[in-house]
Order: structure tokens, then sequence, then C-alpha cells
């Protein structure tokens, strides 16, 4: 489903669903309480012609009124993202430079042999696995937020 799709979805299935319900009330009429008179899509009734009217334009209308309040919701949701995203992109520019300069300071203390070569390998392991998460974080799509302790959330990453 195209992204304007998602925008006009339940306001679509509003006007299905009314249409259908036009065509449902001719067809009762038709079949079983004005037997035998000739199908009519719009009722000679005038009082007839106005509940319908009616029962359609509610149905409508709350289609619009629905349509609107998910759309907030998209709008919410798209706003959160473009907020992580634009937090993530610093987070990993500032802590990416920042652990960049501790692997250069520790390559030239493990070459002036004032870092031992397991420690050397460990904080490697360590800040590589932390590029790899800030990676991870930095290219999130959807926002899943997990609630920890009150008003502490997280959000869920795959791994």
């Amino acid at each position: 489903m195209s992204f304007s799709q998602a925008r006009q979805s339940i306001l679509i299935i509003s006007l299905i669903f009314a249409a259908v319900s036009w065509l449902g009330e001719s067809l009762v009429h038709f079949a079983i309480l004005d037997h035998g008179q000739p199908f009519e899509w719009i009722p000679g009734d005038s009082n007839e012609l106005w509940m319908r009217a009616v029962i359609v334009s509610l149905i409508v209308i709350f289609g619009i009124y629905a349509q609107r309040h998910a759309n907030k919701n998209m709008d919410v949701k798209e706003e959160k993202m473009r907020t992580l995203k634009a937090t993530m992109n610093t987070v990993e520019d500032r802590v990416g430079n920042a652990l960049s300069g501790i692997k250069l300071l520790l390559v030239s203390a493990e070459k002036s042999n004032l870092v031992n070569k397991e420690t050397y390998r460990k904080l490697t392991v360590l800040i590589d696995a932390t590029f790899e998460d800030l990676r991870k974080l930095s290219s999130l799509e959807e926002i899943n937020e997990n609630e920890r302790l009150k008003d502490i959330y997280y959000l869920e990453v795959e791994k």
C-alpha cells in the first residue's frame, strides 16, 4: 500500500461501505419490503430517500473523522521517526568520532608498549562492537518502545 493510499484507506473503506449500504437498502426494499415493485437506486419515497441520505452521510462523516485521527497518529509517528533519526545521526557522529580518537590513542599506546596486547584486543573488540551498535541504531526504520520503568523507555533493537 502506497503512502497516499495509507493516508486515505479508512475514508475509501467508508465510501465503499456507504455505497454498499445504499445498495443493500435498495435490494432489501426490492426483494422483501416492496415485493413486486421495480428496483430503484433512488427511492421514490422522500422519507426513504432522506433516511438513506442521513445514514450514508453519517457513515462518510465517521470515515472522515476516523481518517483524520489516523493521519494525526501517522504524523506523530513520522515526527518521532524524524527526531530519532536526527538524534541517532548526531550521536553516531559524536560518539563515533570519540571512539575513533580512543582507538587511535590505543594504537599508539600499544605501539609504545603502554598497553598490553590482551587489553588492546579487548578494547578494540569493545569499540568495534559499539560502532556496530551505533550503525544499527542509526538505521532503524521503525520505533518499537519498551517501557522498563515508569516513564523510562528503551528502543527495541534486533540483534
